[in-house]
C-alpha cells in the first residue's frame, strides 16, 4: 500500500494528472500500472482519503499560489487545475482550507500589504 501511495503521489506531483478534468480512478490506476482495486485500497487505507478528495486536494493546492498571484479570475484558475465547474472548485476549496478562494486571496493580499 505504501508503494502504491508513493506512485499515486508521483503521478500527481511529477505528471500533474490532477489537471485532467476527466481524471478517473481507472485512468490514474492505469497510469501507475496498478489495478483499480489496489489503488482505491491504498487511497482509503494508507492515505485515509477517497479518490475524489485525493485529487481535489492536489487541485486546491495547485490553485493556492495562482490565487495569491491574482493574475487570473477564480473561474480560470478552477479550470486550469482540473475542476469542471466553479461551484465544485469552491466546494472543494472550502472543504480543504476552511475558506472560499476569494477569501483566501483577500487574506493573502492583506498580509502582503502589511509587510510592504
Amino acid at each position: 500500500a505504501a508503494r502504491i501511495a508513493r506512485k499515486l503521489h508521483m503521478a500527481m506531483e511529477r505528471d500533474k494528472l490532477f489537471q485532467a478534468p476527466n481524471l478517473s480512478l481507472m485512468s490514474l490506476s492505469q497510469h501507475i500500472g496498478e489495478s483499480t482495486n489496489y489503488a482505491s485500497q491504498s487511497l482509503n487505507e494508507h492515505l485515509g482519503v477517497s479518490f475524489f478528495d485525493f485529487v481535489n486536494g492536489w487541485r486546491v493546492d495547485a490553485s493556492k499560489q495562482m490565487i495569491i498571484e491574482g493574475h487570473h479570475p477564480i473561474t480560470v484558475i478552477a479550470y486550469e487545475v482540473g475542476f469542471n465547474s466553479r461551484s465544485s472548485f469552491y466546494t472543494a476549496f472550502k472543504k480543504n482550507t476552511g475558506m472560499t478562494p476569494t477569501s483566501y486571496g483577500a487574506r493573502h493580499e492583506s498580509r502582503t500589504a502589511l509587510s510592504a
